[in-house]
């Protein structure tokens, strides 16, 4: 294996390795992982692997503001971003042609949860209560082979996996009113 691929094949590594360090950070069991290998490619340019892996589930849950208002409240309110998984697999083997036997990936797993908010603007008795939001086993996965691929710009492989579920559940919202009110909602993304 050449240097460069050996260089590239580490970069691809400590990067990984950096992305999986720094998961998982915002809610339970998340995880962001990325592997690579690049092996007997001797052609010019040839049997790279450059990878990215993220996860970053948001939440902004059950939370309450108002100015000039009475009676505000978001209540009981359960927000779960459980299990959420992405991940790059990438292999290249002997390709010896020229730019080939190449592996990109990129695999991006972002839910974001605005969940059981109230907000009110001079106003009496804005609520969100009773409101549940989860976001349980969704993953992001690209996984890429390339192997024996003698060709000139041959065997190369270049994927995208995203999964980016939104949520916005059991909110409520009023300006100069009385009386608004987001109860017992249920948003699930499973």
């Amino acid at each position: 294996m050449h240097g460069f691929v050996k260089k590239g094949l580490l970069l691809s590594l400590a990067a990984g390795s950096l992305m999986v360090s720094g998961a998982g950070a915002a809610a339970a069991a998340d995880s962001a992982t990325t592997e690579g290998a690049a092996a007997d490619s001797p052609g010019l340019a040839s049997g790279n692997a450059a990878q990215g892996a993220a996860d970053v589930p948001v939440q902004v849950c059950g939370d309450a503001g108002s100015a000039g208002a009475a009676l505000t409240d978001a209540l009981e309110n359960r927000c779960t971003t459980w299990d959420n998984r992405s991940s790059v697999r990438g292999a290249a083997a002997d390709s010896p042609g020229a730019v080939s036997g190449d592996v990109v990936g990129g695999a991006l797993d972002a839910p974001v949860q605005g969940c059981g908010l109230a907000g009110t603007v001079v106003g009496a008795q804005t609520d969100a209560d009773g409101n549940s939001c989860d976001d349980v086993h969704t993953g992001a996965m690209a996984v890429g082979t390339a192997a024996d691929s003698p060709g000139a710009v041959s065997g190369d492989v270049v994927q995208t996996s995203v999964n980016a579920p939104i949520q916005s559940c059991g909110d409520a919202l009023s300006l100069g009113s009385f009386g608004t009110g987001a109860e017992d909602n249920h948003c699930v993304n499973g």
